[in-house]
């Protein structure tokens, strides 16, 4: 019996609409007349769980009537605070007094026959307090101790359930909240995983993607469908997941050249890890963002130096070998020698992974818009 009872009360964490159903079961087996579960968000005053069984009209609704009159017979709020968090309370234990003398005893539990209850804290936080309550009919007899003792066993396994359904509402909530925000923004947003695996795409993104243009999806990873852009997203990843350079702490932007979709800047935006994050955000690493592009933010040659961690004097070379500059004039143009020169270019060779300097023209042209500057 114990054992369908915690799995019952563990379904219940997942479909709080069993919660009626797993109440009667608890009920009868711990021989109660009625129980009653509920759970107060103490920020907003809602009851996510407000589930009473056994009571019938119209004492169900007389029962509202009597909230302070309940917690002034279990001996007021501070002896519910100071009450052990795993041990059942037991009123007829804790205020025999007020079996006699409290009006919710006189007024409402009495002319049913209940002479005692048993109370059980489920949540007792700065966010919520929870509670299951059970009144005993006289006909079943005074609470033993052996029915203390079944009801201690329950209680892990209810506070556990409860602080599961909380976190799943939390979630739910928080991922809807998200969702609705960002398919409010203009620019198509995604967040990736650091193997591209597409987590979620907002509704512009959705637009794009139908679109065709900019991106894709390969086996639900992004693909750019600039080649010199998918390269750079390549680049910026692995250095996103080496957690190195600048990337780490200001993301990187690189133009987009399309057909048929405009001329647009992407942007992506590393994220860090964080433990318990909703829906789409538990995985993402990177968040993408892509817009129309509005105005130009710097030379193409500027981007690539920015994306590749150019050094100051490997950036320079690279602005004259782009501009289709010899060894020579870049040189005498940046007043070093020649032979300097040509070793901050192999260097640009070496981290952009291009071997001539027809390579690294056409790279930096990839990266260049035809806007107005």
């Amino acid at each position: 019996m114990l054992s369908e009872l915690v799995g019952m009360i563990y379904d219940c964490a997942l479909e709080p609409a069993r919660w009626p159903d797993t109440l009667t079961h608890l009920r009868d087996a711990l021989g109660f007349a009625n129980a009653s579960l509920s759970l107060i968000d103490l920020r907003s005053g809602d009851t996510p769980l407000n589930i009473t069984i056994g009571v019938e009209e119209p004492w169900l609704t007389a029962m509202n009537g009597y909230g302070a009159e309940i917690i002034d017979q279990w001996g007021g709020a501070r002896a519910i605070q100071d009450h052990p968090f795993d041990e059942p309370a037991v009123l007829s234990r804790m205020n025999p007094a007020a079996l006699t003398t409290n009006r919710y005893r006189t007024e409402w539990a009495d002319p049913q026959g209940l002479n005692d209850a048993l109370a059980i804290v489920l949540s007792r936080d700065e966010g919520a307090i929870g509670s299951l309550a059970m009144g005993r009919h006289y006909s079943a007899g005074p609470i033993s101790d052996h029915d203390v003792s079944l009801a201690s066993l329950l209680i892990p396994h209810l506070q556990r359930a409860i602080t599961i359904s909380r976190l799943l509402d939390l979630r739910t909530a928080t991922a809807a909240t998200f969702d609705a925000v960002v398919d409010e923004l203009a620019a198509a947003v995604l967040l990736i995983e650091a193997d591209r695996t597409i987590v979620h795409v907002n509704a512009a993104g959705r637009e794009l993607l139908a679109a065709g243009g900019v991106f894709r999806r390969r086996a639900d990873r992004l693909i750019l469908c600039h080649a010199g852009a998918d390269k750079a997203l390549a680049v910026a990843l692995d250095r996103l997941a080496c957690e190195t350079g600048a990337l780490g702490r200001k993301g990187v932007s690189v133009p987009l050249r399309t057909e048929g979709c405009g001329d647009r800047v992407l942007h992506l935006l590393p994220l860090r890890p964080r433990l318990g994050r909703a829906g789409a955000l538990a995985t993402a690493a990177a968040a993408i963002f892509i817009a129309p592009r509005l105005r130009d933010s710097g030379s193409a040659a500027r981007v690539v130096a920015d994306l590749f961690d150019l050094t100051t004097a490997e950036a320079r070379v690279l602005d004259h070998a782009a501009a289709g500059k010899s060894m020579a004039a870049t040189a005498q143009a940046l007043g070093i020698s020649k032979a300097t020169a040509r070793t901050h270019l192999l260097r640009v060779f070496d981290k952009t992974g291009v071997h001539r300097q027809a390579e690294l023209v056409a790279l930096v042209l990839s990266f260049d818009l035809p806007v107005a500057r």
